[in-house]
């Protein structure tokens, strides 16, 4: 976290009245003899501690002027009848209403007694003495004058209390913003002086890091003592550690009210000492003394403590803004701070400005087996490779675990020597270490109208979901046609989404054949979507998309319904059918309660339901193994789904419950062609049939495949070759 140099009065600034060396009173009155009069009855005269100046006007339009130059002006002596009757009423308003002086004291003289009410002229006027000039003999004028002067003193005080409570609340109200220390502090300059009648010539403030909270400044000292605020004088000590400071009169002043931990009160400098509920400890130094009484000391104590209270609230929201925009990690910015910060970019750029979005290929994998601190190391480490790279026209941000990016202006690099650059091996607590990343770009020309940081973020993160899914590793600019295959995906989820509340899926059955007889065995349940509008939409359009949106648990529940609907409705199909169930929806955590609902709901009967899993469901973690388990109490017949296409491993055989094994059609498409294809088909049907399981292959499409397959006694084919998928009518026509 920063904090912020503090400017508040230069020496050379007007400073409050209340502190000036004299009480500036105008005599505005059309006889001379008046003026030299009241000078000469109050020559000398002090009055707390000032002497008086007079100032001088003979006419109302005189004394306007005089007032406007002299807004300093604490009293008032004004006559009524100048150049007209009420030439001094109507000055009296002019000084509320346009000068809008009202601290300033009018005193009213008039040589004429009864020329108005008294009560009414106060009241309208804003009067705050009204004499004629009979009665103003030295004393009585020496009396009014003093509790007018007063009266102003007072007001004056008031006022700038009232404009530094005024800071600090603005400051409230705004501390998530930069100035938010910067305008508290001035509002606390502002309410010593007028509380303490003191023209504070500079003011710092030391802080040591508090016990419970963020850490402003590094340093290997726990009791360190940070200058963390500064007039322009003391500007040399920001950042420092008080102890290191070169002995000045602040300085030791500091340090003493520090280890004595109470104010130290000086004739020249101020030491006031503060202390927060989380222990941070703090002083601030000002140039001046203070003149206490016990009153005071009091005061001092309460306002000292609600400065420690407020500056510490200050530096942690400060700490939270900071939060808002950096990683705590890597102090890079974070996302937020990328596209608040972009502006800088966009106006050292020329001609592009690109963004590339870094994704750490595998990064779990560190974390899983070398923990989260030294993932976080790594983590630094990218950042510094980032750094070397992207040494200038360049803000670098980590967005979320492993993904970075790095907006940049007019950027030279190809998408190849970066992948190069960022997969350089480095060294980590002495070991060799080399990272593969995928990236994704995108840039805009200057030129363009508008700069759109998020439109660029939405660009490049359609380029990096392309690099990972087909060409981890590597890089990929975007290309237009992304957003629309984008936008398409997410019409087809969305009217998918609608499809299965307005049942517009339904069920086509592809029948299994005995290769030896030819006759119908059962069936495998496919989903097909009759859009009203599009007409019929193939499963390869929107099955993907749907299961990469997290869908799929909903369709697999949604084809199963409908098989068993299927079973209830047509009693007449009674072989078997089978549905398939993706990988995702058997690690699902609900996945056995919802069939059972199911099952429940529909008053099913599973002897003719079949359950197809895919092979590579059961590479990802031993619920799987368990859900099969369970799936088998239940007593479903369990098919293995697409055997020898993807993770094989013949211990799946061995350990898991399953009744049917399904070869992929990988093997069939090439027996008749290739050798080899037909020597591990030759194996795994042997393998089967030792094991006692049932055997199916797919993708048997000719009849010379026919053929060569009866040769070695299998079971059952499904295929183009005897059936393709078809709708229940036609089922109950052909295929039963």
């Amino acid at each position: 976290m920063s904090d912020f140099i503090l400017k508040l009065v230069d020496d050379d600034e007007e400073v409050d009245v209340v502190n000036s060396q004299c009480w500036k009173v105008a005599i505005i009155d059309d006889e001379a003899s008046v003026h030299d009069v009241t000078k000469l009855a109050l020559s000398n005269t002090t009055i707390q501690g000032k002497k008086l100046e007079f100032i001088h006007a003979y006419t109302g339009e005189e004394g306007f002027t005089l007032l406007q130059n002299n807004p300093d002006c604490a009293v008032v002596l004004l006559d009524v009848v100048m150049e007209s009757s009420d030439a001094g009423l109507l000055l009296a308003q002019r000084i509320r209403t346009e000068l809008k002086q009202a601290n300033l004291q009018i005193i009213l003289r008039t040589g004429q007694p009864g020329y108005a009410p008294e009560e009414d002229i106060i009241s309208k006027y804003e009067i705050n003495d009204y004499k004629t000039k009979s009665e103003l003999t030295r004393d009585k004028l020496f009396t009014s004058l003093a509790t007018s002067i007063r009266s102003y003193s007072h007001l004056q005080a008031l006022e700038g209390s009232k404009e530094g409570l005024k800071n600090v609340i603005n400051a409230s109200a705004t501390l998530m913003k930069e100035r938010s220390i910067n305008e508290f502090a001035s509002g606390v300059l502002q309410q010593i002086n007028a509380l303490f009648h003191l023209s504070a010539q500079g003011i710092f403030c030391v802080s040591q890091k508090p016990l419970q909270g963020p850490n402003d400044f590094a340093s290997n000292k726990s009791n360190a003592f940070l200058v963390v605020a500064t007039t322009q004088a003391y500007e040399y000590m920001y950042g420092k550690d008080i102890s290191d400071v070169s002995a000045t009169v602040a300085s030791t002043i500091a340090q003493k009210a520090l280890s004595q931990k109470e104010h130290v009160l000086e004739n020249n400098f101020t030491a006031l000492y503060l202390s927060t509920p989380s222990q941070w400890q703090g002083v601030v130094v000002i140039e001046g003394g203070l003149n206490l009484s016990d009153v005071d000391e009091e005061l001092l104590k309460v306002f000292c403590l609600n400065i420690a209270v407020g500056l510490e609230n200050a530096k942690f929201f400060s700490h939270l803004n900071r939060s808002a925009y950096y990683d705590s990690v890597t102090d890079l910015f974070n996302r937020e701070g990328l596209v608040q910060f972009s502006g800088f970019i966009k106006k050292q750029a020329k001609s592009t400005i690109s963004l590339y979005i870094i994704d750490i290929d595998y990064f779990h994998d560190i974390t899983d087996s070398l923990g989260f601190e030294f993932a976080n190391d790594v983590l630094v480490a990218m950042t510094s490779i980032l750094k070397r790279i992207f040494h200038k026209n360049a803000s670098i941000a980590r967005l979320h675990s492993d993904v970075f990016a790095v907006l940049v202006a007019d950027s030279q690099l190809s998408l190849k020597s970066l992948i190069n650059e960022c997969s350089r091996p480095f060294i980590l607590e002495g070991n060799s270490m080399r990272l593969g990343v995928s990236l994704g770009e995108a840039h805009t020309d200057t030129e363009e109208d508008g700069f759109d940081i998020e439109k660029l973020f939405r660009h490049a993160k359609m380029a990096l979901k392309v690099a990972k899914e087909s060409k981890r590793g590597m890089a990929q600019a975007f290309e237009p046609q992304f957003e629309k295959d984008t936008q398409s995906r997410r019409t087809v989820l969305a009217e998918f989404r609608n499809a299965l509340i307005q049942q517009e899926l339904f069920l086509m059955l592809q029948p299994k054949a005995s290769m030896s007889t030819g006759e119908v065995v059962g069936y495998e349940a496919l989903v097909r979507w009759q859009h009203p509008e599009k007409g019929l939409i193939p499963p390869n359009a929107f099955i993907p998309i749907v299961e990469q949106a997290g869908l799929y648990f909903e369709l697999d529940m949604y084809v199963f319904r409908s098989s068993l609907n299927i079973i209830k409705q047509y009693p007449q199909i009674n072989k078997p059918i089978s549905v398939n169930i993706s990988a995702n929806s058997l690690h699902h955590h609900e996945f056995i309660d919802e069939l059972k609902v199911i099952i429940k709901e529909e008053n099913a009967d599973l002897t003719n339901i079949e359950l197809e899993i895919t092979e590579n469901a059961l590479v990802r973690s031993d619920m799987a193994i368990q859900h099969l388990n369970a799936l088998k109490a239940l007593g479903f017949t369990l098919c293995l789904d697409d055997f020898g296409a993807g993770y094989s491993s013949l211990a799946y055989l061995v350990k898991l419950p399953l009744d049917v094994i399904k070869i992929d059609r990988a093997f069939i498409s090439y027996i008749t062609e290739d050798k080899n294809s037909l020597v591990l088909l030759k194996g795994m049907l042997q393998i089967c049939n030792d094991l006692n399981k049932k055997v199916v292959l797919e993708g048997v499409e000719t009849q010379e495949q026919v053929d060569l397959l009866t040769q070695y006694d299998v079971d059952v084919a499904q295929g183009f070759f005897y059936f393709r998928p078809m709708p229940i009518d036609e089922i109950l026509l052909k295929a039963l």
